[in-house]
């Protein structure tokens, strides 16, 4: 019966409003939540039971302070897989935000939207678990943050910046750490570990250039064989393949091979020459950017206020206290993305935020 009465009056309140729907009404008019579980698979069934709690207790958190306004505000919770690499078990608490739109009188909920809430548990938004992976392993050699966390009231603000929300759109993404005072769950690379991994990423890289060049000389005659084979009757067919086509092909991979060594010497001459800075510049942290004027893949050590900047990070695993339970909270993970254009999106980051107990969140760390 509680529940029909609160269905009715959402209608109601709906009804009263179709009359004269526009962006206005819509900012008051009431919202409503819609909840569903999560995907759970793969999880021990006493961690699972835990988390469910913890999301359990941060949902009571959000909606004891904030109800939804010209949204239906989908709310569910995520269970990730526990990893055997990882000294805990990632979950979270999302919140999906469908805005109310006009169609006319009537008052509609729009399919998607490009806002999103997660206050997530043991997770953040770059790997924090593993070394770089994939074409991130064979550029800067470690994982990237494209900003840098500032300590505040005894948690970790990021700076407020763009975000992309698709379809050329551009809207605004906010974040904030909470973790063990004055800790942080990655660590930052210093300058000597960066340069001394680019030197082995750019000798493997330069080997494997040079195996391609051979390969490619092998092809090249492999071919001519076959051309032999092919125009044994035809002389001038022959000659023409030789001199137009094997010749030249054939040239140019040998002097890309010659060359090859002789390409990455300057990358490697000024990888060595910064690896003589003094020992306080070399333990230094490492934000870099890629050198837009040099030929081979190089990088430049730049500050924070770069907007092109990459913040390197790797795993700390002295963050963690190994002897919990993996399902315990060791740290937070806020983040909000959203249409700062948009009068309903941006009701909803500021009600939001207003209903995050950054003290109660803190206070659940290590339980």
């Amino acid at each position: 019966m509680k529940y029909i009465i609160l269905i009715s009056a959402f209608f109601i309140a709906i009804s009263s409003k179709a009359q004269d729907c526009n962006e206005e009404s819509l900012l008051q008019t009431p919202g409503i939540w819609n909840e569903s579980s999560g995907s759970t698979s793969g999880i021990v069934v006493t961690d699972l039971t835990r988390e469910k709690k913890v999301v359990a207790t941060i949902t009571a958190m959000i909606k004891s302070k904030y109800t939804p306004i010209g949204v239906s505000a989908r709310l569910n919770g995520r269970y990730d897989r526990s990893e055997s690499y990882m000294p805990v078990n990632s979950y979270s608490c999302n919140i999906t935000p469908l805005n109310f739109y006009c169609d006319g009188k009537m008052i509609k909920t729009a399919d998607e939207t490009s806002t999103s809430f997660h206050i997530s548990v043991n997770v953040f938004d770059v790997d924090i678990y593993d070394t770089a992976q994939g074409d991130r392993s064979m550029a800067e050699g470690f994982n990237v943050m494209h900003g840098l966390p500032v300590e505040k009231d005894g948690y970790w603000y990021f700076k407020e910046k763009d975000a992309n929300l698709g379809f050329g759109m551009k809207g605004k993404n906010c974040a904030w750490l909470i973790t063990y005072d004055g800790k942080l769950p990655f660590a930052y690379v210093t300058k000597k570990e960066f340069l001394k991994k680019r030197k082995k990423i750019l000798e493997n890289e330069m080997l494997m250039t040079a195996a391609s060049f051979k390969e490619s000389l092998k092809s090249i005659e492999m071919e001519k064989g076959f051309k032999e084979t092919e125009y044994k009757n035809d002389p001038e067919k022959l000659k023409k393949y030789m001199e137009m086509s094997y010749q030249y092909t054939k040239d140019k991979f040998e002097k890309l091979l010659a060359n090859n060594e002789k390409n990455y010497k300057p990358e490697f001459d000024k990888i060595e020459t910064q690896l003589k800075m003094s020992a306080e510049e070399l333990n230094q942290q490492a934000i870099v950017r890629l050198d837009p004027n040099a030929n081979l893949s190089s990088y430049l050590f730049t500050d924070d206020n770069d907007p092109f900047r990459e913040v390197l990070i790797k795993p700390n695993p002295g963050y963690f206290n190994k002897n919990l339970p993996k399902s315990s909270p060791q740290f937070f993970w806020i983040d909000i993305v959203w249409n700062h254009n948009e009068p309903i999106a941006t009701k909803f980051r500021e009600e939001i935020m207003k209903a995050v107990d950054f003290a109660a969140l803190k206070n659940m760390l290590g339980k």
